[in-house]
């Protein structure tokens, strides 16, 4: 792997899954030195794929980030495709928010986002990444994972995200082999107060590569809302398995 090109690879997939970061959270993240990084972020800036706020002296994604993924979307139908079944989902689970998410480095990354129609929804965005184990969407995509590999991907333990979330690896294995018994991942208050997350995963040749959820406020779930979700999930699942062989998933 070329080093330079892997550095600034590395500080645009950070800088844009964060609301904003740091020169020395950026550093210390990727592990290069301020003296190495510095210039390369300056030059992201000027050329604005970043964008850098002298007040809180952060760096967050630029204009020109922003224009290749509209170019991104716009080039690829199987996107529009997907995008349709994502609202169509959406719509007939009551107007709730839709996720599809991927595993990255022990993450979910979320790749595609249809947003609540409701006026108090639950808050997301596209790009953003969270602790897998902490997430109904995470949970999804670790299903198949042997503990092992698990341990190895959280070497320093399940660290909580607020009160709610699982810490114990033996409670993550238990929920995992649920996933794989029900094909559904759950999630109360693990990641985010007030929210609960049903997800199911997305197979390619009988292997998890991505995830779909549906995401809404603790006090709209109701165990009837739980079992109409969890059939529109099967079906949307369903759809975009079919597409997956053609996606870059």
């Amino acid at each position: 792997m070329h080093k330079p090109t892997w550095r600034v690879v590395a500080i645009l997939n950070f800088v844009s899954s964060s609301r904003g970061v740091s020169l020395i959270e950026c550093a210390n993240e990727l592990g290069i030195p301020v003296g190495t990084i510095h210039p390369i972020l300056q030059t992201l800036v000027d050329m604005e794929y970043l964008s850098y706020n002298p007040e809180s002296r952060k760096y967050s994604a630029g204009l020109r980030l922003f224009l290749a993924g509209s170019s991104y979307v716009s080039g690829n139908n199987w996107y529009s495709s997907i995008n349709s079944i994502l609202a169509e989902t959406a719509e007939k689970c009551g107007g709730e928010t839709v996720h599809l998410a991927k595993l990255e480095n022990g993450n979910v990354l979320y790749i595609m986002k249809v947003e609540s129609t409701r006026s108090v929804r639950t808050f997301s965005s596209v790009g953003v990444i969270l602790p897998a184990y902490g997430t109904a969407l995470g949970k999804a995509l670790l299903s198949d994972m042997p503990l092992d590999e698990i341990h190895k991907l959280y070497p320093d333990g399940l660290k909580p995200l607020t009160k709610n979330t699982i810490t114990s690896f033996d409670v993550l294995s238990s929920q995992l082999e649920q996933v794989r018994n029900t094909g559904f991942a759950y999630e109360c208050e693990e990641s985010n107060y007030d929210v609960r997350c049903i997800a199911r995963p997305l197979r390619r040749n009988g292997r998890v590569v991505a995830a779909v959820s549906v995401a809404m406020p603790v006090f709209r779930y109701t165990e009837n809302r739980k079992e109409r979700i969890e059939e529109e999930l099967v079906t949307a699942s369903a759809r975009i398995e079919e597409m997956l062989p053609y996606i870059p998933i």
